[in-house]
């Protein structure tokens, strides 16, 4: 049996599938709030994992089960990084990591990109609550760019539009220019009636899940001609472009580009400006993907795990 999860920064999804006539089928999926440490605490991370779980009838794990885990996440940058997430969904199955008859399999969530695409190599475009590029050869030589969390990056993603957007309406009070349809709109969305109001408001609720739901607000507006909405738009597509070419350039490839995230699913003003720009930059073969990362998590079952 396998468990698939992919863990984003906004959510948590899981699949439960059966190997049957050479191929996995999909028996039931859950979703749950996120379980990245990124964003939550690990305790809160336990939680969301054991809620996920629990839908799929896996938590505590029923005796005799024989179930490999293929998780994909974001922050697993390290081995250390890795040991702790295959701890914290064992934790979550009510097993011990070294549990008979549990196989766990911990990658960075871009591999779930590039597999649900049906992929093996060429790179992965993750535009979500966060962002990253990377890359794999056929010969496994793999890089990154981006992918450092919000305080260090993240540029591209929901939560950098949605940190402009309010920046932008910071300085447009600044400026003492009255306030525009998307400032109204952040204004609305946060409760309150002053732009100056914001600043305590984001301080006091860092939580950048939180604030990423605001680029719904940008993209709602670019849909109906705010230039400014669209130039952020414009932007965020941009910093993902180079995102992709900076592995590209690395591993000397051009594609595929498999790119995947709320931000990019979502709106179809970002989605077009990459589109354009990775085509500019000489990418090829870019597809926007379809279908919930997590099922990536199929692709990668029917391969070895990787060291």
């Amino acid at each position: 049996m396998l468990f698939g999860l992919d863990i984003g920064g906004t959510s948590t999804q899981g699949l439960v599938a059966q190997y049957t006539a050479g191929r996995w089928i999909v028996v039931a999926q859950a979703n749950g709030p996120s379980a990245n440490v990124q964003n939550v605490s690990a305790q809160a991370a336990v939680a969301a994992l054991g809620q996920v779980a629990g839908q799929l009838g896996l938590s505590p794990l029923p005796p005799g089960t024989t179930l490999h885990v293929v998780a994909g996440s974001g922050g697993v940058d390290t081995a250390e990084d890795a040991r702790q997430l295959r701890a914290r969904i064992a934790q979550a199955l009510g097993v011990d990591p070294a549990h008979e008859g549990l196989e766990t399999t911990v990658v960075h969530d871009t591999r779930l990109i590039l597999a649900a695409g049906g992929q093996d190599a060429g790179i992965a475009v993750i535009a979500g609550t966060g962002s990253v590029a990377w890359g794999r050869t056929a010969d496994g030589q793999e890089s990154r760019s981006g992918g450092w969390g919000h305080l260090l990056g993240d540029e591209g993603s929901s939560w950098w539009v949605s940190r402009e957007a309010v920046r932008r309406a910071l300085r447009h009070h600044d400026m003492g220019l009255p306030a525009d349809d998307l400032d109204r709109a952040v204004l609305r969305d946060r409760g309150l009636e002053a732009r100056e109001h914001l600043i305590a408001d984001f301080h006091s609720h860092a939580e950048r899940t939180e604030w990423a739901g605001l680029a719904r607000l940008v993209d709602q507006n670019a849909t109906v001609g705010h230039q400014d909405s669209q130039e952020l738009l414009l932007q965020a597509a941009t910093h993902l472009v180079t995102a992709a070419k900076t592995v590209a350039t690395q591993l000397g490839v051009t594609g595929p580009v498999v790119v995947g995230g709320g931000l990019i699913s979502h709106s179809a003003q970002v989605r077009r400006a990459f589109e354009e720009l990775a085509e500019d930059a000489g990418l090829t073969d870019v597809v926007v993907l379809e279908q919930d990362p997590v099922m990536g998590t199929l692709h990668l079952a029917g391969q070895p795990p990787r060291p």
